[in-house]
């Protein structure tokens, strides 16, 4: 983990919790899929007892669809404006993910809001990453939002996916400070290195609220 700059995690944790067989989860992502890629390397390299199942993109140019290709993870293209209905378009998402068996839906730069439709055929079983310690800075524009505001400190979130945007119970932490010399562009870097670090522990952690039915008490 890169250490060029100061950030805190909580809940600080270092090692992931282990499944067998491995927690099967489901990915829809809408652009460069760095996140993706971290989840992958981990998988690769036995770390992380996850099994992805399939990506689900919305984007036909997406980069993570040149991940999943190298991976041999299968992926399908569901785009909205190939739909009349915002329903026949989720739907196909959810039969997707029911196909291939996915226990733990992973919102990694998934760049659509979901519906309660959507939501509750998942209930407590969709988690997303969103750059900002939330309840701050919710919404698509979060990291430049937090400097045009003079925010001191920001981060990213890791929670449970519920009807409000970006709301739902937090697994996961990371803060950092934001310095004088930070722009979007190296904000965005250092946040996006915090990702790859919570986003694999809030997936073990989540799943294993997921195996225990733990979830009505989280």
């Amino acid at each position: 983990m890169d250490k060029s700059f100061n950030y805190i995690i909580s809940p600080e944790l270092s090692e992931y919790k282990r499944f067998s067989p491995k927690l099967k989860i489901g990915i829809l992502a809408s652009g460069k899929g760095t996140n993706f890629q971290e989840l992958i390397n981990l998988s690769q390299k036995g770390e992380i007892d996850i099994e992805i199942k399939v990506l689900i993109t919305n984007k036909e140019d997406a980069g993570c669809i040149k991940r999943a290709e190298n991976a041999e993870i299968p992926y399908k293209i569901i785009r909205a404006k190939d739909f009349s209905k915002k329903e026949s378009f989720e739907v196909e998402i959810i039969n997707t993910l029911i196909n291939y068996d996915v226990e733990l839906v992973v919102m990694a730069g998934w760049m659509k809001i979901v519906s309660p439709f959507f939501i509750n055929k998942f209930r407590n079983k969709i988690i997303n990453i969103h750059p900002s310690l939330l309840p701050a800075y919710k919404g698509g524009s979060a990291i430049k939002d937090s400097i045009l505001n003079g925010s001191k400190i920001t981060g990213c979130s890791v929670h449970f996916v519920e009807e409000e945007v970006d709301s739902g119970s937090l697994i996961m932490q990371a803060a950092l400070s934001i310095e004088e010399k930070d722009d979007l562009v190296s904000l965005s870097q250092k946040i996006q290195k915090l990702e790859h670090k919570i986003l694999p522990h809030s997936i073990t952690l989540a799943g294993f609220l997921i195996r225990n039915d733990f979830m009505e008490s989280y």
